[in-house]
Parts: C-alpha cells; structure tokens; sequence
C-alpha cells in the first residue's frame, strides 16, 4: 500500500512538472530574453527547459589573483553555485535534457560516467527532484583508488540521493544499454543522457550561459578577449562557442582546457557537439568555423582522473587567494593552464579574461590524499 501511494504521487508530480514543460507557459519554463541569432529558424525561446536552479550566476572580478599574476583583470564565471546537489555546469544542461525527458513521456533516466562523476551527481539530484527514477553507469578511471573514491564525494551523495548504481561491465556503452534494456522490459520508458549531456539537447544549456554571459559583461562594462573552460565531454565548451556566435559576440575566443585527450580528439568531440546542436536550432553547420574551435591539451598530467602537481598548485592558490575551491580532476587543470598563459604572456592582446568555474568541488573529498 505505501508503495502504490508512493509510486501515485511519483506519478502525479512528474505529469504535473511535464505539463509544464510541454506547454511553455506558466512559472515552470523559462522563456528567452529574445529569439536569437538570426540564422536560425528556431525561436530559441520556444525550446523546452526546465529551471533546476535561480539564473544568472555570478560574473565576478578575481582581485587577488589578477594582482598576483600581474594582470590582466581576470573574472570568475560562478556555475558551481547552483541548487543542484552543490551544482556545477551539467545542472544548465540537464534544464534541456530533462525538459525533453518529460515533454517525450519517460518515467525514468539512465547516465553514466566515472565513480567519482560531478555529472552523475547532478543528474542523481535532478531527477529526484523531478520524481523520475535515476539508474547510473559507473567506471573507475583509477582502480588502485576504487575503495577511497567509493566512500566519499560524489558517490557517496549519489548513494544518499538514491541512485540505482550500476557498474560497467567491460565498456560502460554496453551496460547503458543492458540497463535500458532491463527497463524496458520491465515496463518503464527510460530516457538516455549521454556522459555530460553533451549533445545536441544538454548543450543548449551553454548557448543560453553564453546570451547570458553577453548580458552580463555589458553590465559590467568588460569587454573579455578569451573565456577558459575545462572540457571532457566537450558539451559546454560547444555551447559556449555555439551560443557567443549566436547572440551576435564574434570577438570573444573560447579556450577549452582537455582534461583527458590530445587536442585534435577534443576538437572533433567539439565540433561533433556544435553539429548536433546546428540541428537541434535549424543552423547551417558551416555557421562555426574549425578555427574557431581551441583546445590546449598541455595540463592533463598524468591521465583523466589523476591530479596533476600544477592543478593542486591553482587549486591552493586560488583557495587562498580567493577563498573558492576548484577541483582536481577539472577546474584545477583549467586553472593551472590559465595561471601559465598569463604569467608567462603566451596569450595574445588578453584583455578581461574569463574563466567559466564548472563545479566539481565535492570531488576534493575523495581527493584528500593529495592535499593532506
């Protein structure tokens, strides 16, 4: 009996939070502050998004780490401020993924991603606040640490909110797809995120940071040369490209920081994204050019997942500096490449410099072993 109650009211909460997203009216979708570039044939503000979290974050100016490196005036783009499970950048994606989940009728999700995923984590917290039944796709991308990343940080809030935890066996694709499967069978109506939901769906989440970004330096009265960003699943380096070119910014060059793979891998992620979102808005593939893809692929250290001697530096750094904590897998890589091109002048006329924080901080838990 509580568990027919429960699943009713599971029920009742999901048609009501899919009645608003299919209807584009009312408190529950966000509506764009205008239509959008004008090569496309989409109204940009008619495509589904559900608010997981108050917009905009902050856009703030670092002053202690500007004078510490000698200028030019560098700022913080705030995305690990959000009402998601500690937020991060997936929760702007997840607005377009889950809007999408309900607008088709899914009663449950399916994602994956390393054990120690910031991307799982917000998905987990999304869809508990959503009502949809969340199963993840785990990996360990360092084995030898498998115990200690099992019991801390992100796994252990995916554990308290829920998660339906699955291991990959072999490659986490097939168990996707086990997984789903089993679902399906079941009865459930499961929805597919990729890792990061970086599609052409999630990553429209970073074509509106970018309007929202342009508003804000207006405001602000900056003009930035270069925004940095870390990229792995590259989703948000595509929207953020996508989205300055769209809304009419043609000067500020997006700088992706790999935190796994060559140069040229990311780029062709990059640009496999910015394609998928071409159609997702009705724009010519031709609309963002190669050259305006740029990866640097000179912070990775060891691997994906292994902290590299530069990023525990940023990350310390900047925590003391500016009292905001970075991550080690991500941001502190990032930071790391940002604090080198400015201190040793490798950047080209940089001018108001950007550096987009993705989140990741409940991942230095796990990681404490490297700090203490």
């Amino acid at each position: 009996m509580i568990n027919e109650e429960h699943n009713r009211r599971a029920f009742l909460r999901r048609a009501a939070i899919a009645s608003l997203v299919t209807g584009l009216s009312g408190s529950g979708i966000a509506r764009a502050q205008s239509s959008g570039g004008k090569n496309s044939n989409v109204d940009f503000a008619k495509i589904p998004r559900l608010p997981l979290t108050t917009l905009p974050t902050a856009c703030s100016f670092m002053p202690r780490l500007t004078k510490a490196l000698g200028g030019p005036e560098i700022y913080i783009k705030r995305d690990d401020v959000m009402e998601i499970a500690h937020g991060g950048n997936k929760t702007r994606k997840l607005e377009y993924a889950l809007a999408d989940a309900l607008k088709k009728g899914s009663d449950s999700v399916i994602t994956q991603g390393g054990v120690q995923s910031n991307h799982v984590r917000q998905t987990v917290s999304a869809a508990a606040k959503t009502g949809l039944e969340c199963h993840v796709v785990l990996s360990v991308p360092s084995p030898e640490k498998k115990q200690q990343h099992t019991s801390a940080g992100n796994y252990l809030m995916d554990v308290i909110m829920g998660a339906n935890i699955h291991f990959a066996e072999g490659s986490r694709s097939a168990t996707v797809e086990k997984v789903r499967n089993e679902l399906i069978s079941s009865g459930k109506k499961p929805y597919l995120i990729p890792a990061g939901a970086s599609n052409g769906i999630g990553s429209l989440g970073y074509v509106n940071t970018a309007r929202e970004l342009i508003g804000q330096w207006k405001t602000m009265r900056i003009k930035p040369s270069h925004v940095f960003v870390a990229s792995g699943s590259c989703g948000t380096q595509a929207g953020l490209v996508m989205g300055l070119r769209y809304f009419g910014n043609t000067k500020t060059k997006v700088v992706g920081f790999s935190v796994a793979s060559s140069s040229e891998s990311v780029k062709r992620r990059v640009r496999r994204v910015i394609d998928q979102i071409c159609e997702v808005i009705d724009v010519d593939k031709g609309f963002i050019k190669d050259e305006e893809i740029i990866v640097n692929d000179e912070y990775i250290g060891e691997a994906y997942a292994y902290p590299s001697e530069e990023g525990i530096a940023a990350i310390k750094g900047v925590g003391r500096l500016e009292g905001i904590l970075l991550d080690p897998v991500y941001t502190g890589k990032a930071m790391a490449g940002l604090i080198d091109l400015v201190r040793n002048k490798k950047l080209k006329k940089p001018k108001d410099l950007v550096f987009l924080h993705t989140g990741g901080a409940p991942a230095l838990h796990a990681y404490a072993s490297n700090f203490l």
